[in-house]
């Protein structure tokens, strides 16, 4: 997942973005990259939750590992809803 440079998650792994979609296996782990000048974070919502990230300007990476099947919703604290993204946990 990269964050940036424009608002906006983009997936790595299939280019889905806004929201930004990702499958991964139990045990999987995601890494987002912040890049460009804009602050962002990865902040967990809804009730199926990870350990959020803290905001972040310029470059840097933040990764979660999964340990339960799921589907995970998160934003951007700074942007809302102008950034977001699902990853489903199998």
């Amino acid at each position: 997942m990269t964050l940036g440079p424009g608002i906006q998650f983009v997936s790595a792994h299939n280019g889905s973005q806004n929201p930004a979609v990702d499958t991964i296996p139990v045990r999987g782990s995601i890494t987002w990259t912040w890049t460009g000048s804009l602050p962002h974070s990865v902040q967990s919502t809804g009730s199926t939750s990870f350990t959020s990230s803290g905001t972040k300007t310029g470059s840097g990476t933040y990764a979660v590992t999964f340990t339960a099947p799921g589907t995970y919703h998160y934003d951007c604290a700074v942007h809302g809803t102008a950034m977001t993204g699902t990853i489903v946990v199998h």
